[in-house]
């Protein structure tokens, strides 16, 4: 271990320190301005406010550590205080925020009581209790601040919440099929990786205060991927947006030749479930459509979108109409099963086509988008056939 003297850590500290603080305070003012009021959006908001708090929380301390004074005493022990709570609460805000991102749910209430509620409460009065007992922190009679026997386990704990968000991201990394999907999910497991090192050097150079100024650079990754994911996914569903898709296509335009098959899907009955059951049912309608698509090809190659309304769109490097098929009658019998579960008090059901190209063509893609519609049109023309008929 490298001790530095307080005196040549003081002003890198500091400078560091609110140097991160402008950076966060960017990210802060990015999701204010730039994204919707969404739960996700406001635990970021959350998680970068608690961090704001622990690098000026740490600026104070260094500036009133080894200052004489009951004042400042006081003062002191009220600030750091704030920082070691503040570092339980990103912490605990950060799974909350991951459970939802990956799950796409909240943390039920037992086991969020278990995780977040009951951990928060004892280490919150760890922390509030140590100017009586010095557990977590003290300050000796010259105002200098040292860390107490259970500093160093908090921090594993810290650390603990933060690398096992890591490993239920990549664990959930591997079952992903959309590629957006997995960059945030890579995203979310990368979160610890800065902090951890930022432990490593403040360990090695005691004295430096890196750990949340290198959270700050994690906090930069995921503003950035909250950014791409404005720009090519669905916000409703997660799947990729139609521009996206648009994109993907491309990639079929040019070069090779590569065989492509194009499966288009409707909801069926969409406007009555959200005239009959209100907007809210229509969305969740959506949502679960994706749901469903997401399962059906987990594991595969197959870029999923959402091509617009209640309209979406499955794009395949294969060439066999005997695959398409198959696939299709898959996601039919997906859609059954999940039916038969009775979640909703309507049918969720689609109407499908699919078109093939196997050569490189002029307006190759066009062509495909064109006649997957056309036979999606006539699935759903059947569709309403057999309804009628029902009916007489």
């Amino acid at each position: 271990m490298i001790i530095f003297d307080i005196s040549e850590t003081l002003f890198f500290n500091i400078g560091i320190d609110v140097f991160s603080s402008i950076i966060t305070l960017i990210i802060l003012y990015s999701y204010k301005r730039d994204f919707a009021d969404t739960y996700s959006i406001r635990l970021l908001r959350m998680i970068e406010t608690a961090v704001l708090l622990i690098l000026l929380t740490d600026i104070v301390m260094w500036i009133l550590n080894g200052k004489s004074g009951d004042y400042v005493r006081a003062l002191s022990y009220i600030d750091i205080i704030i920082y070691f709570i503040m570092q339980i609460v990103v912490a605990l805000f950060w799974l909350r925020y991951a459970w939802y991102r990956i799950f796409g749910h909240s943390i039920p209430r037992k086991n969020e009581a278990f995780y977040v509620l009951v951990p928060f409460i004892i280490l919150s009065m760890i922390v509030i209790a140590s100017p009586l007992n010095g557990w977590c922190f003290y300050l000796d009679d010259a105002n200098y601040y040292h860390r107490g026997v259970l500093s160093a386990p908090m921090s594993v704990v810290i650390l603990a919440y933060l690398l096992s968000v890591s490993v239920i991201a990549l664990s959930q990394y591997r079952k992903e099929v959309l590629i957006g999907r997995k960059k945030e999910l890579l995203t979310i497991a990368f979160f610890a990786v800065p902090p951890f090192l930022g432990g490593v050097a403040q360990t090695v150079f005691y004295g430096l205060s890196m750990v949340w100024p290198c959270a700050v650079v994690s906090s930069l990754m995921i503003l950035l991927n909250r950014e791409s994911q404005v720009i090519s996914q669905d916000t409703l569903t997660g799947l990729n947006n139609r521009r996206n898709m648009e994109r993907h296509l491309r990639t079929y335009e040019e070069g090779q030749n590569r065989p492509v098959t194009l499966i288009m899907l409707d909801v069926n009955d969409f406007k009555h479930i959200n005239d009959q059951y209100g907007h809210y049912s229509g969305d969740m309608a959506l949502i679960q459509t994706a749901n469903i698509l997401r399962s059906t090809f987990n594991g595969t190659s197959a870029f999923l979108a959402r091509y617009g309304g209640d309209e979406f769109v499955i794009v395949m490097p294969e060439g066999k109409e005997s695959t398409a098929e198959e696939i299709t009658q898959k996601i039919r019998n997906n859609f059954d099963v999940f039916n038969r579960s009775k979640q909703f008090p309507f049918l969720l059901t689609v109407s499908a086509g699919y078109a093939i190209s196997t050569e490189k063509a002029n307006n190759r893609i066009a062509n495909l988008l064109r006649e997957a519609d056309e036979n999606m049109y006539q699935d759903k023309s059947r569709y309403h056939r057999e309804q009628q008929t029902q009916q007489q």
